[in-house]
């Protein structure tokens, strides 16, 4: 038996399978429809409830094949559209005012603000009855504590500096330097039995060269000799005392020294 032989036996035989089971599923699809439309048309017997009475009649119900539920699409809402809105101001009312759309309105009734505070001297704000107001009530800045233009209170002088008694001898341009005592109180030193009476004094100047100050750091003991040491040094005068150019205030010591031979 040759190759083409076995090929078209296998084919029929497989064609033959596939006609028998296409023609046994119409057959059974057409049993189960003609079941289906039998039993459209048949009642349905339930079971009777528990009753001590007779038979009872029982309604026969048709069956009712499902329906499927529809779901709807959900959306999102849509904006409102403006251009339906009615305009405000343009309509045209029955009412007899007399608005208008302009019409900012006005105050009738208790528009007063009431009256002014009273000013406050301290709060950085110039108000009524204030010549000024610096934020402070303090005097001798320019604007007193009652909020009045003063005069500025002068800068603090600067302290004086301490110099050397050899500096303070070299800037010395006037002044008498051999200052003697009284007749009277050299006949007391005499007597006393002494033969070197010494005294020192602090002095200091001003910017300008001026003694301001004098004091008695050492007395010589006898006070009339002390005045005099005094009076005298006052009439003294020197050159500024300066320090990188500029004038300073400064103070020294000058010693006296006063022999009897």
């Amino acid at each position: 038996m040759s190759r083409r032989w076995l090929v078209a036996v296998s084919l029929v035989a497989h064609l033959s399978i596939v006609i028998g089971v296409f023609v046994s599923g119409l057959w059974r699809f057409e049993r189960l429809t003609g079941e289906h439309r039998y039993l459209r048309g048949l009642g349905v017997m339930l079971p009777p409830p528990e009753s001590s009475g007779g038979p009872i009649a029982v309604t026969p119900q048709a069956f009712v094949a499902k329906q499927r539920k529809v779901v709807k699409e959900r959306r999102q809402p849509e904006p409102p559209d403006d251009s339906k809105l009615p305009e405000i101001g343009t309509g045209s009312g029955s009412g007899s005012g007399s608005g208008s759309q302009t019409d900012t309105g006005q105050c009738h009734e208790n528009c007063d603000p009431g009256p002014p505070a009273d000013p406050v001297c301290g709060n950085a704000a110039v108000e009524a009855g204030e010549d000024c107001d610096d934020g402070n009530l303090s005097d001798g800045d320019g604007c007193s504590a009652t909020c009045r233009i003063e005069p500025r209170r002068p800068p603090p002088p600067p302290q004086p500096v301490g110099i050397h008694a050899g500096v303070l001898q070299s800037l010395r341009i006037s002044g008498e330097t051999q200052v003697h005592p009284s007749a009277t109180t050299q006949s007391q030193m005499v007597h006393d039995g002494g033969g070197r009476f010494e005294g020192r004094v602090t002095l200091c100047l001003d910017t300008s060269g001026n003694v301001v100050s004098t004091q008695m750091t050492q007395s010589t003991r006898y006070p009339d000799y002390d005045r005099a040491l005094l009076a005298a040094i006052r009439d003294w005068r020197y050159r500024p005392y300066q320090r990188n150019g500029t004038a300073l205030p400064a103070c020294s010591t000058v010693t006296f020294v006063y022999t009897i031979r």
